[in-house]
């Protein structure tokens, strides 16, 4: 059983990794071209950075959706909702930013996806390239994963500085994880209730569109994200005087690194 890994920069504005475990050598060549080219298609559905069908739904103020976008916008709309906004899709705008009638969309507010639509890209691209002769198969979008083996997987979450050696590792037996905070300064982390204090926050989550997600959820709103992540299937941390873990991170945890 042979691994294998491939890099590239520059896609989506990070990074794209893959790694796989596989016996044939041919194979992971077709799962690289195969997650790249998905990746690369969905880009042009969720980007706001140049020309997509997110920019022309934005631009006209109503359409019709793909399924993928009409997807992705029902899952924001479903966590705002559950996280009573903490997990926003227009950052910045208190009210509904848009109303899904079937496959029809009508904008009230710019709409940002950049809170989860790597996740859901990075599931879509193992979806994509998984099939038969792959053991295990890793994509990791801009440090946004999405697993699927035999075994768990063994990650080591960083500290919030750069550089800084992993403070604990997870195993992630298939799904997704992710990891947010003030370090990375995002739109997502601006809350009603004023600064956000925690460096660090992550969620494991049946998928890497819900991770990515509900970490902003965890970040704002602490202990009282437990309940909403719990509901999703996910469980998280953050940082703050220690590392404070939903009850059900046990099974996933594997304790401090040295």
């Amino acid at each position: 059983m042979g691994r294998y890994r491939m890099r590239w920069e520059g896609v989506l504005g990070t990074f794209l990794e893959v790694q796989v475990e596989t016996p044939f050598p041919f194979l992971a060549s077709r799962v690289f071209r195969k997650v790249l080219a998905e990746v690369e298609r969905l880009e042009g559905v969720f980007s706001r950075h140049k020309e997509s069908e997110l920019t022309r739904l934005l631009e006209r103020g109503q359409g019709t959706l793909s399924p993928e976008l009409a997807h992705l916008l029902a899952l924001g709309l479903r966590l705002m909702e559950a996280t009573g906004g903490a997990f926003t899709l227009s950052p910045g705008f208190l009210g509904v930013p848009l109303e899904l009638k079937g496959e029809r969309a009508l904008v009230h507010a710019p709409l940002d996806l950049d809170g989860f639509a790597k996740g859901y890209i990075a599931d879509r691209a193992l979806e994509r390239a998984w099939g038969p002769g792959v053991a295990a198969l890793l994509v990791n979008l801009g440090g946004d994963l999405a697993y699927r083996g035999r075994r768990p997987l063994r990650v080591g979450v960083e500290g919030p500085h750069d550089n800084a050696p992993p403070l604990f590792t997870l195993r992630l037996p298939q799904g997704g994880l992710a990891v947010s905070g003030t370090r990375f300064k995002g739109e997502h982390l601006r809350s009603w209730r004023g600064p956000v204090r925690t460096p660090l926050a992550g969620v494991v989550a049946p998928s890497a569109a819900l991770a990515d997600a509900l970490t902003k959820a965890v970040a704002v709103l602490e202990e009282e994200a437990w309940p909403v992540l719990s509901a999703f299937g996910a469980e998280g941390f953050f940082l703050r005087d220690g590392v404070h873990k939903s009850p059900g991170l046990a099974r996933f945890w594997e304790g401090e690194d040295a």
